[in-house]
């Protein structure tokens, strides 16, 4: 004879004994696949120019309130650049919650990547240049951004922003032909969320 025992909506009662429902672990509740835009050669930017933008919204139907994680998912990145000049990639987000969220514009200096290759002082005169050429490319890698608990009919809104920069000194050599390169290609957002009590 086999007795049920009582048990909550995160928990399960069996024939093989008592356990962790599988509601009660961490699962991807909603996910976003952005693309950049601005792939490939670059120009003198100063400030910040956006590759890749986008957002991720949900909404917690459920009766629990849930804990929340969003994971950032980049691909490998690359640069691509010529003697003195700087090329960097920024990474930043931003996330709301409540019950009509709108999280603000991201910072862009949150996260970066990037760098320069340097042969002699930095000089205006593009005929004093020594020729170089910086190749730089990095694995993907994730980051894990802790979200806090998005209670029962409240919302979450995340906001991502990748943008490309070269900051400094901007000479082009005059006889060399130059490059200036930056690839971020796409980034993928993971919501995961873990009940914290039911209603």
């Amino acid at each position: 004879m086999v007795m049920k025992v009582c048990t909550s909506e995160l928990m399960i009662s069996d024939v093989n004994g008592v356990g962790l429902a599988r509601a009660y672990f961490p699962q991807v509740v909603k996910e976003a696949f952005l693309e950049s835009t601005k792939d490939g050669e670059i120009s003198r930017s100063p400030d910040p120019v956006t590759m890749i933008d986008g957002d991720l919204s949900f909404f917690n139907n459920n009766d629990a309130d849930l804990r929340m994680w969003m994971m950032v998912h980049r691909a490998p990145r690359s640069i691509v650049s010529t003697n003195p000049v700087t090329v960097i990639i920024h990474d930043a987000w931003s996330f709301d919650v409540g019950t009509n969220p709108q999280a603000e514009f991201p910072s862009v200096h949150q996260d970066s990547f990037g760098g320069k290759l340097q042969l002699d002082k930095a000089s205006v005169s593009g005929d004093d240049l020594k020729f170089g050429r910086f190749f730089l490319d990095f694995d993907d890698s994730q980051a894990w951004v802790p979200l806090g608990v998005v209670k029962s009919q409240q919302a979450l809104h995340f906001r991502y922003l990748c943008a490309v920069q070269t900051p400094g000194v901007w000479t082009e050599p005059t006889e060399k032909a130059p490059r200036y390169e930056a690839q971020a290609r796409w980034c993928r957002l993971q919501a995961f969320a873990v009940p914290v009590g039911g209603s």
